[in-house]
């Protein structure tokens, strides 16, 4: 019997970078991710709101730091 497993790519980790390689990926082949522990317990996740960018043009890098 034969278990092994075929996948074109493999994501190790779920958590922002890997969810979003796996997102383009998939267009070009088949994708397993694989994370360590439940999705919820990515740094992605720990970081509740700790990741921030300057989208709006009202905002600033400069209001970031301060």
């Amino acid at each position: 019997m034969n278990d092994a497993f075929h996948s074109d790519f493999l994501v190790l980790g779920a958590g922002i970078a890997g969810l979003s390689f796996a997102l383009d990926a998939v267009a070009h082949g088949t994708v397993t991710v694989l994370s360590k522990g439940s999705p919820d317990a990515s740094n992605t996740a720990q970081a509740q709101g700790g990741i921030a960018a300057v989208w709006d043009p009202d905002d600033s890098i400069e209001a970031h730091v301060q």
